[in-house]
């Protein structure tokens, strides 16, 4: 009797006894396997005795964007957490009867593709009309231990952002923020019972005199609703583009969309329990504005 070839799938299965065949997909899908060095394209791949079969840990795996619908991008994926980039005019999510795109509906019916069972939980949003990182749980201990990050301030979280005029320092800023409900604009308020506390600090990376603007890099220590926006406007220096916080001309202004990127994501990981980062290069329209 002839012996049927060893496969991918079976040397995992013994390795790994308790992972659904999903899993072990979402590992070759991610690059997590390697065979001899090499990464393995598919749980059908043939291997002998001899061969070595590797897995790397989330921290080691190389990933690939993968192209989404609304160009929607896929930077990182395992069985317990999502990061995507969002590109600007994108919808985070809104209610279950949004006619329109979002993020979190994306997500759900790419991996409902794969496994009806699959789910897909809000974390934090990004502005409709900002870009960059956001990272989403695939299962409820996951989604409870990045809550708990959030509420702690323990997740770090950059953004790039080009606003009107230099500051003349770099600063922490807090406001006691409250939002008119009826037009969904927020501003800043001295009623501390009735506002919720925003903390933000900025540096300053590069300004331009002559243009009269400056990019800077906000760190989150709070996720208010546009906390970056209204925080900076409070202190005289409007995101570029901004249309509801901006100066009048702001619909003209370069680069023609919200000068609003979250850039950096650095977490602990809810199963390894390691900090894992990523990190989403500034648009190229924004440097494109302080090139001589």
């Amino acid at each position: 009797m002839i012996t049927p070839p060893l496969t991918v799938l079976a040397r995992l299965e013994s390795l790994f006894p308790q992972a659904r065949k999903t899993t072990l997909r979402e590992m070759i899908e991610h690059k997590r396997v390697r065979l001899n060095g090499i990464p393995v394209k598919s749980l059908k791949q043939t291997i002998t005795d001899s061969d070595k079969l590797e897995v790397t840990t989330l921290s080691e795996a190389p990933t690939k964007p993968i192209i989404l619908e609304e160009n929607l991008k896929l930077i990182f994926a395992d069985t317990h957490i999502v990061i995507i980039d969002k590109p600007t005019g994108l919808l985070t999510s809104t209610h279950d009867k949004e006619p329109r795109p979002t993020v979190l509906k994306i997500l759900a019916d790419y991996f409902k593709r794969q496994n009806a069972k699959n789910q897909i939980h809000l974390i934090h949003r990004l502005d409709k009309d900002a870009s960059g990182l956001l990272v989403f749980a695939r299962t409820g201990p996951a989604f409870t231990a990045l809550k708990e990050q959030f509420a702690d301030h323990s997740i770090i979280r950059r953004y790039d952002v080009i606003v009107h005029d230099i500051p003349k320092k770099n600063a922490r800023l807090e406001n006691f923020l409250i939002e008119d409900e009826k037009i969904g604009v927020v501003h800043p308020t001295t009623d501390e019972k009735k506002g919720k506390l925003a903390i933000l600090d900025y540096v300053t990376i590069q300004s331009d005199k002559a243009k009269k603007i400056a990019h800077l890099q906000c760190t989150l220590f709070t996720g208010r609703k546009h906390q970056i926006r209204v925080q900076l406007k409070a202190i005289g220096h409007p995101v570029l583009a901004d249309p509801i916080y901006g100066r009048p001309t702001a619909l003209q202004e370069p680069p023609h969309r919200l000068a609003l990127h979250a850039s950096h994501l650095t977490f602990t990981h809810p199963k390894s329990k390691r900090p894992i980062s990523f990190d989403s290069p500034m648009p190229g329209s924004f440097a494109h504005l302080f090139r001589v």
